[in-house]
């Protein structure tokens, strides 16, 4: 055996997504407008968008938007956690650089231990299929410069910070205006979980990746009282293409399961008669 190892797969399961952000304070920002270091960052709102494959390959869907107040810290955490279920793919953007870390940090910090879903993505390794950082893999694991999520989105036609910037969020926040904030970090949530649908149809080779789920998304906005804010997701490009391409490809998907099950019946039938 040589002394090189080969890199770990990371191919990402697909049927059982959250995809996630949060969105931070700090007590000062620096003058200089530096970033400041993540000890100093406090979560004020999360968004997880839970995505789940069905047998017949429909998708179902879940919007969690949490708010991490002053004296709610453990009960903010352990919300946290739920929504990171042992078995599913979490999906950010330099999540492990920032959400993950200052999510562990913090749940340290408050004595909140026993987070089996939170704490299985926060030490997840750089190859590891239980969690995926979009902005490690649209770099190419660093081999180009890492992009922005507004930029991938600016060039995928996802829209996303249409209603305020994360430099906006510090002050929101101060002000009072939580649903401002609340609204922001799951627009970004949202605009995430469709740059994993670009990426997992691309590295898949499988338009169906993207059709599919999309298509559902964007009747699920269109249909559920409440996700008014979100519907323009329903109606930029690529959810429009998911729509018009779903109805193929689920006509596709069906005939190929049928020969398949054909295929299946007569090789049963042909290995009866030989054992006779």
């Amino acid at each position: 055996m040589g002394i090189w190892q080969q890199r770990p797969r990371d191919d990402h399961p697909t049927g059982r997504v959250v995809a996630f952000d949060i969105e931070t304070v700090v007590e000062e920002e620096p003058v200089d407008g530096s970033f400041p270091p993540i000890p100093q960052h406090r979560p004020v709102t999360a968004a997880f968008l839970g995505v789940t494959r069905s047998a017949d390959g429909g998708h179902s869907f879940r919007l969690d938007v949490l708010v991490c107040r002053p004296g709610d810290e453990e009960q903010f955490y352990r919300k946290v956690d739920a929504c990171l279920s042992p078995g599913v793919v979490g999906v950010g953007w330099n999540s492990r650089g920032f959400d993950l870390a200052v999510l562990r940090l913090r749940a340290m910090s408050h004595q909140c231990f026993g987070l089996e879903g939170l704490a299985r993505q926060a030490q997840s390794a750089r190859y590891d299929t239980t969690h995926c950082d979009l902005a490690d893999q649209f770099s190419g694991y660093g081999s180009s410069r890492t992009l922005s999520l507004a930029a991938v989105c600016e060039a995928l036609q996802i829209p996303v910070k249409t209603s305020t910037h994360g430099s906006d969020v510090g002050a929101l926040w101060r002000a009072g205006d939580v649903d401002a904030v609340m609204r922001y970090v799951a627009e970004d949530t949202i605009a995430t979980w469709m740059c994993w649908l670009h990426w997992a149809a691309w590295k898949n080779a499988d338009p169906a990746e993207m059709a599919l789920p999309l298509a559902d998304f964007a009747v699920w906005l269109q249909t559920t009282p409440g996700l008014e804010p979100f519907r323009g997701f329903a109606e930029c490009p690529p959810a429009r293409w998911a729509l018009a391409q779903a109805p193929a490809v689920r006509a596709t998907r069906a005939s190929t399961d049928v020969a398949r099950r054909l295929a299946q019946e007569r090789d049963e039938q042909g290995f009866a008669a030989n054992a006779l």
